[in-house]
């Protein structure tokens, strides 16, 4: 039997504060992941659907969302004797931004 990799979710970062709610974002997205809240702006509605294509990132005009590919368990730096690079402290977000990360 072969059994299936899970295969890892991307964070989505989308930024409120840029974003001025054209739903560009949400109308190009292929598996439905972003939808528009009460007053318009783009959320994160089902992360697990994202198959991390970029078209938000992409079609965004406010640069506004950005999609990035997780690396956990990934070597980062190969060609330095293979040792991994530490890891980067949690970054802290604002209010003004929407961030759903992956597992």
């Amino acid at each position: 039997m072969e059994t299936k990799k899970k295969k890892e979710t991307p964070k989505i970062d989308i930024y409120r504060a840029w974003c001025k709610g054209c739903g560009i974002c949400v109308a190009f997205c292929p598996t439905g992941v972003l939808a528009k809240d009460e007053a318009g702006y783009p959320y994160v509605k089902d992360i697990e659907k994202c198959i991390n294509c970029g078209w938000c990132e992409i079609r965004c005009p406010d640069f506004a969302i950005t999609v990035e590919a997780k690396t956990k368990g990934k070597k980062r730096a190969e060609g330095e004797g293979g040792k991994e690079e530490p890891k980067p402290k949690e970054e802290e977000i604002s209010p003004e931004r929407i961030v759903a990360p992956g597992e």
